[in-house]
């Protein structure tokens, strides 16, 4: 089985599918890479976007891949549109893994995840100035393990998100299924203390430490195709 078991990677806010392009080629498995709306459009594109429509976006890629059973594999903000789509596909999945992702309880947002007063400040945070952040903190939570290179093109490509992305409450049920949570030890954007709260609200089986920042599929892709081809391996 297996072989036939194919894995969907969600990226998380303000990047796109092509944050996996280093990783895909090491797994062995099919490999779907679900892209967020309006990618790299202008910075008003997403600004009317729902929860909803970020959900179904997805929902129409997954069917239109065809793969009868998958592993959701989960960045970040992602984690939460995972979830969702967990929820939706619970035929199908057969497997979750976050990395580094926001793991909010059911019936709450993105922002529940955040610490205090974090939490209390990111609506404000959000009305006032979007969804994206400055260059420089950009460089500082996302990128503090990449090189220049690579940097300058998380910057130049970075897309703001509906802003209902975030504050969105999400309504899922945790399924009987493998659980994975890869906990990034060198991550500025979503600190340890955070993912361990994440690891909590997951319930999961297994947590498999990487010495690695906010995204090891650029900066250590493969230490972490090994944990991701490991993994599916596990699955009866």
């Amino acid at each position: 089985m297996n072989d036939k078991i194919g894995i969907v990677l969600i990226h998380g806010a303000g990047l796109g599918s092509f944050i996996w392009n280093d990783l895909k080629p090491l797994i062995k498995n099919s490999v779907l890479t679900i892209e967020f709306p309006n990618r790299e459009v202008g910075y008003k594109a997403n600004i009317n976007l729902t929860f909803d429509d970020y959900k179904k976006s997805a929902i129409e890629q997954i069917e239109k891949w065809g793969i009868d059973n998958f592993v959701i594999v989960t960045h970040s903000i992602g984690g939460c549109l995972g979830l969702s789509l967990t929820d939706y596909f619970a035929k199908k999945v057969v497997g979750f893994v976050g990395i580094s992702s926001a793991i909010p309880t059911s019936g709450n947002s993105f922002i529940s995840c955040l610490p205090f007063p974090q939490s209390l400040l990111m609506p404000l945070i959000l009305n006032l100035f979007g969804t994206k952040p400055p260059q420089k903190v950009i460089e500082q939570t996302l990128c503090n393990d990449l090189t220049s290179e690579q940097t300058s093109e998380i910057i130049k490509r970075f897309t703001p998100e509906a802003k209902l992305l975030y504050t969105t409450k999400i309504n899922y049920k945790i399924l009987d299924l493998k659980k994975l949570y890869i906990k990034l030890t060198n991550d500025k954007g979503f600190p340890v203390q955070l993912q361990d709260k994440m690891i909590k609200n997951l319930t999961t089986q297994k947590v498999v430490t990487l010495d690695g920042g906010h995204l090891p599929m650029i900066s250590k892709p493969k230490e972490l195709s090994d944990i991701l081809n490991n993994f599916i391996k596990e699955i009866n």
